[in-house]
């Protein structure tokens, strides 16, 4: 397998047609199928499915879309990441949606120690931020807790909470504080990163949450809360994106999570990874 086959291939996943493929790739069409053809017959699989439409993923192909686009994208950055020895250096990243504002003030330190470092970041969840740090697309990332370690190295950046997120003031509360058992009388809605989390804290005293909806995106839900559709639940430290809202600490110390900065237990750091480490260290 070449990596000009797992690039024929991510063209024609991409636009659905061969012949489109073709046309993006300044080839003829027959030299492209013959390469896929060669590339299936080379791992035993169908990777693709004619259509009258033109061409679909199978499931074997799928897979390898998933793969091949980590594959290129590494060995794009290290490509510009050699050719660039000596004139700059690269730390790649990842970052979920409620880790950016932490970490943010760790970057810019960094990034004024060590100004000829340039970043290539990439946002996901956790789940993906995983996979790809045990690929080696990414050297380090930000994570939040619950998360499996298993093979990585972690370092802990900040204890943080749970808080409940209102459009309106909620009556059952005191002191901006509230109690889980006042949150089964709202409408809730959770992201899902964290659905089971919550889940298992209302469950352990017993509760029974009205969960009205449940999103992928921690942001998304914040437009189901300011039309007042339902309550969110949601880690304190996205409180800055809750302009105009009501906030509530939710007084329950089984939802408390961690953001930690982890990497590869097996791999060792680069030297710009390893300045980094000692600038989140210093600042914690």
């Amino acid at each position: 397998m070449e990596l000009k086959q797992l690039e024929y291939f991510r063209a024609i996943a991409n636009t659905g047609s061969i012949n489109e493929a073709a046309k993006r790739l300044h080839m003829s069409q027959p030299p492209l199928s013959y390469q896929m053809k060669q590339l299936e017959e080379e791992l035993g699989v169908q990777l693709l499915e004619r259509t009258r439409k033109g061409v679909s993923l199978t499931e074997a192909g799928e897979l390898l879309y998933a793969r091949a686009e980590n594959i290129l994208q590494y060995t794009q950055s290290a490509s510009i990441e050699v050719a660039n020895t000596g004139k700059s250096q690269v730390l790649r990243i990842g970052m979920t949606p409620t880790s950016v504002t932490i970490m943010m003030p760790y970057l810019s330190r960094f990034s004024r120690t060590f100004p000829h470092v340039r970043f290539e970041v990439r946002d996901g969840s956790t789940f993906t931020l995983s996979s790809l740090l045990a690929d080696g697309i990414i050297e380090v990332s930000a994570v939040r807790t619950p998360v499996k370690l298993e093979g990585m190295e972690a370092r802990s950046l900040l204890h943080d909470h749970m808080i409940a997120v209102s459009a309106s003031p909620l009556s059952v509360s005191q002191n901006r504080t509230i109690q889980l058992q006042h949150l089964t009388q709202l409408p809730l809605i959770l992201y899902r990163r964290y659905e089971s989390f919550i889940l298992d804290a209302f469950h352990a005293k017993g509760l029974s949450p009205q969960i009205f909806c449940v999103c992928d995106d921690a942001r998304d839900a914040l437009l189901w809360v300011k039309n007042r559709l339902a309550t969110a639940i949601f880690p304190n430290s996205m409180q800055e994106l809750c302009d105009g809202l009501h906030l509530y600490d939710i007084a329950d110390p089984s939802l408390n999570t961690d953001i930690l900065l982890v990497w590869q237990k097996n791999r060792r750091p680069s030297q710009t990874l390893r300045e980094f480490l000692k600038i989140c260290k210093t600042d914690s």
